[in-house]
């Protein structure tokens, strides 16, 4: 396995995740790492590159999307048995997606998310249930916190794991880190009691296996977002 020792720099100029992906690329490249390598721990990675375990593992996340890396069962993450070239072409396409607009990221997130909650009310089982009122009562735990956005994220994480298509739960995982980004920045994640509402009759419609109610209700919860990214795009 190569020995990483690289730190990243200052990251104010881009995004952590999108950085931590590059210096993969690199390393990959000039031949610190080779298919079949297995790369160090997350809290090592985090070290070494100077960044938190968050931030590698939404890398890793895309890696893994990506057939770039797979992770296997006690093993950690190995770089796929793919040749030198291909690997870079794959990192540079998920580089690529980067770039993209916010509004298509909204917009995919609207589209994944609806069906993602209609599958999650005909599949869940016990255990999806106990994880969706946990999720949902941090959330409203952290409400007037900073940590209610990382909690608000929990729940919809939640919901895709009951969803058991592993598939929209990758997708989601991918574009909801940079959609959340934007809310931040552009402060759209102020404290709004409806939230706690919809989430509400989210978790009931999902409980009465309501698939048809449950869509609408999380089409009517991400509706403002995609209405402010399409305006936020017709202003550029």
């Amino acid at each position: 396995m190569a020995d990483i020792t690289l730190e990243i720099q200052n990251t104010k100029n881009g995004k952590t995740e999108e950085v931590v992906i590059s210096k993969i690329k690199e390393m990959i490249s000039n031949g610190m790492l080779k298919p079949g390598d297995r790369l160090p721990a997350e809290r090592k990675m985090a070290l070494d590159f100077g960044v938190g375990r968050a931030q590698v593992r939404e890398a890793l996340h895309k890696l893994e999307f990506y057939g770039i890396i797979k992770t296997l069962p006690q093993s950690g993450s190995v770089i796929n048995g793919l040749d030198i070239n291909t690997l870079d072409g794959l990192i540079g396409d998920v580089l690529n997606l980067q770039d993209y607009d916010f509004y298509s990221l909204v917009e995919s997130r609207f589209i994944l998310e609806v069906n993602t909650i209609k599958l999650c009310a005909e599949r869940w089982n016990k255990d999806d249930m106990k994880n969706l009122e946990k999720a949902h009562d941090n959330f409203v735990k952290y409400f007037d916190t900073p940590d209610r956005v990382s909690h608000d994220f929990a729940f919809h994480r939640a919901i895709a794991e009951a969803s058991h298509n592993p598939v929209f739960k990758a997708m989601l995982m991918i574009i909801i880190p940079d959609i959340l980004s934007v809310y931040q920045k552009d402060r759209i994640c102020a404290p709004n009691p409806m939230v706690i509402s919809e989430h509400e009759e989210m978790l009931q419609a999902i409980k009465d296996r309501n698939a048809k109610r449950a869509g609408e209700i999380m089409s009517k919860h991400l509706q403002g977002v995609v209405d402010f990214a399409r305006q936020k795009l017709e202003n550029l």
